[in-house]
């Protein structure tokens, strides 16, 4: 759908409609409820000045709504094909790097209190783990900027993608 047709839906419409970008797109369709946009790009620039002015609870909320890295595949491609896929391209994960993953996210969410969001792009989840592990020794406020940050990338990436697959069918972006 064109980005322009985003400022007539309601709120629920909306987060609906940004689901492609971001997994549970509540409290960023609150902020953008209303809001006309020329392009999806212009969308996403906006969420990224929201988040630059946004309270830390605020941005603790949006990062709560991504799932975490290593989540069951069952239950993470029921939740979120898109970080299914995203997860997935890297490999499939073994026994002890699920293990892994799971208590460097129990550390992580038990410290911060939001889940641990990094850009995949297919690295192996391993990779990411070491990412994750030497992050857990950095303040709350740093990890908020760097989640944050990864939401971004990862809502552009995604948009690239969807771009690509729509010009190649003749659609344009569909969303």
């Amino acid at each position: 759908m064109p980005a322009a047709s985003l400022a007539s839906m309601n709120r629920d419409e909306l987060a609906a409609a940004l689901r492609p970008l971001w997994e549970d797109a509540r409290p960023i369709a609150d902020r953008l409820h209303g809001r006309r946009f020329d392009s999806w790009a212009d969308l996403i620039g906006a969420v990224e000045q929201e988040i630059g002015v946004a309270t830390d609870e605020w941005k603790a909320e949006v990062l709560r709504a991504h799932p975490r890295l290593g989540e069951n595949p069952e239950r993470l491609k029921t939740r979120s094909r898109e970080s299914w896929s995203e997860q997935r391209a890297g490999g499939d994960l073994d026994a002890a790097t699920a293990a892994r993953l799971k208590e460097l996210n129990r550390r992580y969410e038990t410290k911060f209190g939001f889940p641990f969001v990094e850009w995949v792009a297919g690295r192996p989840l391993d990779e990411i783990a070491e990412v994750m592990e030497s992050r857990l020794g950095n303040c709350r406020a740093d990890e908020l900027d760097k989640g944050s940050a990864a939401l971004v990338a990862i809502a552009r990436a995604r948009l690239r993608r969807i771009e690509t697959l729509t010009a190649c069918s003749g659609e344009g972006t569909v969303l």
